[in-house]
């Protein structure tokens, strides 16, 4: 007896430590870890944690952050380092980019101490991902420069071209075309230093898409033609589909660009308008200086007549430059008026193309259809000759198992009036053996209970005894409900009237004590272990000494005067159970009672109920403040407003478990 105790005691406090990190943990997990050192556990969660990274991201999370917070508390650092970058992915991809950052930011921390510059360019990598997932694009934009920064300085060149690939990415995303044009010019650069022609063409496709969000549709097709020539020649079928993609979309832009320019154009626009400016100030400048004739320039002397010349130069360069403004005007109208004819030319065949493929669709569709629809007719036609038989067949069972059913319809309602019947008698037995109010009042005047089974009996129940000055009350909640809980309840009344009514027992902690090996003596007779047990709250009322005597397990208490609440804590572990101790022992709080204290004893059933707007438990905050609402009404009430409170609540959801709330006044 005692080595079962002792295996039981320790599977109990090793189920307790696995608790604290893994309260979300299904059970099977649990026994699992069972017995593991910490070491051992983050090893494990991390591995499957890692198995679940891509199909089941949320789950990853879940076990992630449970091995990331046994890390910490166990201080090894490489596990620190290896859960928080585990996390901080498993997060990533699961939606969590806010958690993930801040995941990321506690792995850079320790690699940062470490000095590990591989793991930095890394975790700085993860990091801007993060950050634009949040869409927090400048701070994305400083870890990639980061990132790529330790991947140049490692010479890892291959890293440093996806690096610079990604920050490309969010400088479009930022509309900075000029910095993304410079970045993936970068990348060309690694990609052409590498040699890998996939990835020169890839560099190539992604720099055209870059100079054809800049504007620079010259550019941006040279270097998609480039990019097509080499993917067609390495033989990558899809790069080419996708940059005819790109080539497609540009010349369709350019067919319905409006007469807005773009931020090339602009660009370009005000680079000629410096220039032709900066001639005008010249010129203005020569003119103010009143240009003079050859003539006169050579009556000067030889100075003079070379800061002449220098003006006449001048003059002779902005008319040349005006003349070849002009013949640019020029040349700009015929090129508009080309891509016009272009753009309409392109406009027609489209639209031959679109009305070909229009037709083409047409006529397939209307082709499938009709062959669908010969395929289903013959098909209908073969299933309509075997269902008709097996429809003669089944006619002939169906009204054999027609009869069978009824003469079982009808022994099943017998059954089910018999079952009814038993429980419902078995509902007055259950309620006759409870005290009455009146009767528990004859001892405790201002006295009430509010119980609400959640099915016909009731797992829940209150129990009462008087003894010269000693009034032993005590609120019971068994392991289930219905005809399990009340069952567990009819033993429980039996037993507390064996021990203090026959044994005279009135200490309530020692009453716990001797309930608790006489559940585990009677349960443990089977053989078997049983999970099923009680939580109790057990109290004496000395009404000589005005002393009250409270002894809880795994009940709280609470205690409510001049609008202050006070709660008491029982002990964790309750009566009976798998893992019971019949060593354990129950501790007394003595409370010197005073006029206007309100006190009061229940279940869990009332803060577990779902209900409300948003589908939650009421919770036990919420419990607190309504008990010290009620307790400001007067006694005989308190009982209808809880249960109003409470249906209120639940409104047409179901109730979830039985309810007991008792409490008295002094």
């Amino acid at each position: 007896m005692k080595l079962q105790a002792i295996l039981l005691l320790l599977v109990f406090n090793i189920f307790v430590t696995i608790n604290l990190f893994s309260q979300n943990l299904p059970d099977s997990l649990k026994s699992k870890l069972d017995g593991k050192s910490k070491k051992e556990q983050v090893s494990y969660l991390s591995k499957i944690a890692k198995d679940n990274l891509r199909k089941s991201p949320g789950t990853a999370y879940s076990l992630a952050k449970i091995a990331n917070d046994i890390a910490f508390k166990s201080g090894n650092k490489n596990d620190e380092l290896n859960t928080s970058f585990l996390s901080g992915k498993a997060a990533r991809f699961s939606g969590h980019s806010s958690e993930a950052i801040s995941y990321f930011n506690k792995a850079i921390a320790i690699l940062v101490a470490a000095n590990h510059k591989q793991g930095l360019a890394s975790a700085y990598n993860e990091l801007g991902l993060a950050y634009k997932e949040s869409h927090k694009f400048n701070d994305a934009v400083s870890s990639f420069k980061k990132s790529a920064s330790y991947f140049e300085e490692l010479n890892d060149k291959k890293n440093a071209y996806l690096i610079y690939n990604n920050l490309g990415a969010v400088y479009i995303k930022l509309n900075k075309q000029k910095k993304a044009l410079d970045v993936f010019t970068k990348v060309k650069d690694i990609a052409e230093e590498m040699g890998n022609k996939k990835e020169i063409a890839t560099s190539y496709n992604q720099l055209g898409v870059a100079y054809a969000n800049y504007g620079n549709t010259t550019k941006a097709l040279n270097f998609f033609n480039k990019a097509k020539d080499i993917a067609s020649s390495i033989n990558m079928q899809s790069l080419v589909a996708s940059i005819q993609s790109n080539i497609d979309n540009l010349q369709t832009n350019i067919t319905n660009k409006e007469n807005l320019k773009t931020t090339f154009e602009q660009e370009q626009a005000q680079q000629q308008q410096g220039i032709v400016s900066s001639l005008q100030n010249e010129n203005l400048s020569v003119k103010q200086q009143n240009l003079k004739s050859f003539a006169e320039i050579e009556k000067l002397s030889f100075e003079n007549q070379a800061k002449e010349l220098r003006l006449h130069v001048i003059q002779s360069q902005y008319d040349k430059q005006v003349l070849e403004n002009k013949v640019k005007e020029q040349d700009l109208k015929l090129l508009e008026a080309e891509n016009k004819q272009k753009k309409a030319e392109i406009s027609r065949k489209n639209e031959a193309i679109a009305y070909q493929k229009k037709v083409l669709l047409i006529v397939g569709v209307a082709l499938g259809i009709v062959i669908v629809l010969l395929l289903f007719i013959i098909r209908l036609y073969v299933l309509n000759k075997r269902t008709l038989k097996i429809v003669r067949k089944q006619k002939t069972q169906i009204e054999n198992q027609k009869n069978e059913i009824e003469v079982i319809n009808k022994e099943l309602s017998y059954q089910n009036i018999i079952i009814r019947e038993s429980i419902d008698y078995a509902k007055h037995i259950q309620f006759a053996l409870l005290p009455s109010v009146s009767l528990v009042q004859q001892s405790i005047p201002n006295f009430f209970v509010f119980l609400k089974p959640r099915d016909v009996v009731s797992g829940d129940f209150y129990w009462y005894y008087k003894n010269d000055s000693i009034t032993i009350l005590s609120a019971i909640d068994c392991t289930g409900h219905g005809v399990p809980g009340a069952l567990m309840s009819m033993i429980a009344n039996s037993l507390l009237n064996n021990i203090i009514k026959v044994n005279h027992i009135f200490n309530p902690a020692k009453i716990l004590e001797s309930l608790n090996n006489n559940v585990l003596e009677m349960l443990a007779q089977s053989g078997e272990d049983f999970d099923n047990g009680m939580d109790i709250t057990m109290c004496s009322i000395d009404t000589d000494s005005n002393q009250l005597v409270i002894s809880m397990a795994g009940h709280t208490c609470t205690i409510v005067q001049d609008n202050e609440i006070k709660e008491l804590d029982g002990q964790d572990f309750v009566i009976g159970g798998v893992f019971a101790n019949p060593d354990s022992t129950y501790e007394n709080h003595v409370i010197q009672m005073v006029q206007g204290m309100t006190i009061y004893f229940y279940s869990d059933g009332f803060s577990d109920q779902m209900g409300g707007e948003k589908d939650k438990k009421f919770g036990r905050k919420a419990f607190s403040e309504l008990l010290k609402t009620v307790s400001k009404q007067e006694i005989a009430k308190q009982s209808k407003s809880l249960e109003t409170t409470f249906d209120d609540w639940k409104g047409e959801k179901k109730q979830i478990d039985d309810i007991l709330v008792m409490g008295f006044t002094m």
